[in-house]
């Protein structure tokens, strides 16, 4: 049997800058007819031959790009269409660009996960063993990255409709995701076109319907909102309470999620598609496109659920009210913990953990603790607790140790200056003994 002859990067580069051509002296053909669907061309849709370890032409061409380059291959490449030159040029010049994938140091050889096939909702994610906060659930890019936004270059002809425009800007948005879909690895091609499709009855075409679906934001570049479809994240289904938190790791083109608290082996891992601290009814309004009836503990009760989650939403920056308290004897020491402890109780039975507010709690009841360790009510031990999980959340979006603790010790040194004047004016005003 003959040896397998393995392709260079440069002929494998070449052949997927053919399969390209060859599609876009399709999509010539098609276009033909694209008077009689309301409109003139697909405009902006233009493509160029660009010879591999070549800068992409300075001009508004879409871009197709298969990155990172040179930097953990073996972690999967992602197809990337870009509006634009400068959107490249951005995206490959960013600082530290391309890094490898982030994992934990000491995570077990066994995935922590499984795909599985989950009751009303089709195939999703379980925990394959019990789950610790902060730990690392999945690390992974995106199969594809492509615009947020439609077309906004097509030439309209007078006579047309707002559905003709409708199905004009899927059809053009179909030819430019199949071209970045032909250039994929056959095991890829495939387990996209596996993703659940949600629009399969509003004009969209198939690879956009699977993007619509399943993509998450993933970065900005030149202004423009980019989305990434991804082969076992996407599989993760919508939460009101979700169990992750999840970042985009720009530098490693890879999305990182990770529990925001325990869960069981055999729990379904679930993430938010929209605003968890919005209303039921615009959550409600904001999943039907997916085709989803949340029934998360929050939707059969949104009644009770809508004041608690409003409550929440309006949780503000309390570090000057607590410097205020911090430094005033006549306030009482527990003026401030009682409300935050009992706001942070209330997050965590909502299952609010991933949300903004819950970290903002988390470091209000961090310096109020610190301040009263210096008072001498609490031991240091209970300041401990909430300064280590605050940490622990500022790493899951990829802020350094380092970043966290600066900000945490510059306002730890205010409340901390604050608790002391409180302290000597009350140990002065304390009578003395004869």
């Amino acid at each position: 049997m003959a040896a397998k002859v393995e392709k260079t990067n440069e002929e494998i580069f070449r052949q997927m800058e053919e399969t390209s051509i060859k599609l876009m002296e399709e999509f010539k053909i098609q276009d033909s007819t694209s008077k009689s669907r309301g409109y003139i061309c697909g405009g902006g849709f233009t493509y160029k031959l660009v010879p591999v370890g070549q800068p992409a032409p300075d001009d508004d061409s879409l871009v197709y790009t298969t990155q990172p380059q040179g930097c953990d291959p073996e972690a999967g490449m992602v197809e990337c269409v870009l509006q634009n030159s400068a959107a490249k040029k951005e995206l490959v010049e960013y600082p530290g660009y391309p890094a490898p994938i982030p994992r934990e140091a000491d995570s077990p050889a066994s995935c922590p996960y499984r795909i599985v096939e989950i009751p009303s909702k089709g195939l999703g994610m379980v925990a394959a063993r019990d789950l610790h906060f902060g730990e690392l659930i999945i690390s992974e890019r995106p199969l594809m990255i492509t615009p947020q936004r439609t077309i906004h270059s097509i030439k309209w002809m007078d006579s047309a409709t707002p559905r003709q425009k409708q199905e004009a800007v899927y059809f053009e948005s179909e030819k430019i995701h199949k071209v970045a879909l032909e250039r994929m690895e056959p095991e890829d091609k495939e387990a996209y076109m596996q993703l659940y499709n949600s629009h399969k009855h509003d004009g969209s075409g198939p690879i956009v319907g699977i993007s619509r679906t399943n993509a998450y934001g993933v970065f900005a570049l030149q202004g423009d909102e980019y989305g990434g479809v991804f082969k076992d994240a996407s599989r993760i289904n919508h939460s009101c309470s979700p169990n992750t938190f999840r970042h985009f790791d720009r530098l490693s083109l890879s999305m990182q999620m990770y529990a925001v608290r325990e869960i069981k082996e055999g729990e379904e891992i679930t993430a938010h598609y929209c605003d968890p601290l919005s209303p039921y009814a615009a959550r409600r309004k904001a999943l039907k496109p997916y085709g989803i009836r949340c029934d998360c503990p929050a939707c059969l009760n949104p009644a009770k659920s809508d004041k608690i989650r409003y409550r929440i939403s309006c949780v503000k920056d309390a570090i000057p009210a607590i410097v205020k308290w911090a430094g005033n004897p006549k306030l009482p020491d527990d003026l401030l913990l009682g409300p935050s402890l009992e706001l942070l109780k209330l997050m965590e039975d909502e299952g609010l953990q991933a949300s903004k507010a819950y970290e903002r709690v988390l470091y209000h009841l961090f310096l109020i603790y610190s301040a009263l360790t210096i008072i001498g009510t609490y031991e240091l031990s209970e300041m401990n607790i909430y300064q280590h999980k605050w940490i622990q959340l500022q790493t899951f979006r990829l802020c350094t140790r380092e970043d966290a603790c600066v900000q945490l010790l510059t306002d730890a040194m205010q409340v901390g200056f604050a608790a002391q004047r409180r302290s000597e004016v009350t140990m002065k005003d304390e009578p003395k003994c004869d």
